[in-house]
């Protein structure tokens, strides 16, 4: 198969890497055929790939047997590399030249959809969000195999107790089962970074992983993160004016503070009526 020659391609398209979309691309073709690996089958259904750029990890991801990918590009000046690959490899390419915050994944109808991504680092943290809050659980996406800095992986699935705990954590935990999978140094990337990544994949669970109000428990996350060295009597006094019986009404030690908490416990706090 055709060499991926990623800096090569950069040079011949005089592309460089835009600092301001987050723009690293992996050049080393192990490390993106492993990324690829920890997907699993992808012979069937469709490969979401978002910030494919010059077109490294899509060509893995083609190479692997993906019957159909999706790639979702800002930056048009890719265009020309990606068509290439469309040629390389008929009718099993499309790309979109459009922002990854625009997509909605309840509106993708191919299933099982696989979303494999060396995600834009400025975006990263965002994207995954919103794909959490429109509760990706009812969409037909089944996982997420998905690059961060390794300093955003190591919050998204940090455990009760961890002072790395987060919104994004719970959020994480609450919709999938998460772990990092792989740890990539910077030499990895032109232009290089300057800080380590990680790849984390996610299997999406078919449903929360507890009964909850969606909209209460946003709230109280948010007031709980916001003051995270508070006790948690403290922070969410705004929302529960006898906070004392609130928390004992789910066992919550009330000087507890937020990153100790299990989710379960949260979510519990989301259903009371008080």
């Amino acid at each position: 198969m055709t060499a991926y020659n990623i800096s090569q391609k950069l040079k011949n398209y005089q592309i460089m890497a835009k600092k301001s979309l987050g723009q690293n691309f992996i050049f080393d073709e192990n490390i993106l055929r492993k990324i690829v690996g920890f997907a699993g089958d992808i012979s069937v259904g469709q490969v979401l790939e978002i910030g494919p750029g010059p077109g490294g990890l899509t060509q893995a991801i083609l190479e692997a047997g993906a019957a159909e990918v999706v790639a979702v590009e800002k930056d048009p000046r890719f265009s020309p590399i990606l068509n290439e690959l469309k040629e390389l490899f008929p009718n099993r390419l499309s790309v979109l030249i459009k922002d990854a915050l625009e997509l909605n994944l309840r509106e993708i109808t191919a299933s099982p959809l696989k979303i494999i991504a060396n995600l834009p680092y400025q975006i990263s943290t965002a994207v995954l969000i919103k794909w959490l809050n429109e509760e990706i659980c009812h969409s037909n996406c089944k996982s997420l195999t998905l690059m961060f800095q390794k300093e955003v992986a190591e919050r998204i699935v940090a455990g009760p107790g961890s002072k790395k705990r987060s919104r994004l954590s719970l959020m994480t935990e609450l919709h999938t089962d998460a772990k990092i999978v792989l740890n990539i140094p910077p030499g990895c990337f032109t232009p290089k970074p300057k800080v380590d990544s990680s790849v984390v994949h996610f299997d999406v669970l078919e449903s929360p992983k507890y009964h909850l109000d969606p909209s209460k428990l946003n709230n109280i996350l948010r007031y709980a993160f916001n003051q995270r060295r508070k006790m948690l009597k403290s922070s969410l006094k705004p929302i529960y004016p006898n906070v004392t019986q609130a928390l004992n009404a789910v066992g919550i030690i009330e000087t507890q503070r937020p990153e100790s908490l299990e989710l379960k416990k949260f979510c519990d706090l989301s259903l009371l009526d008080i």
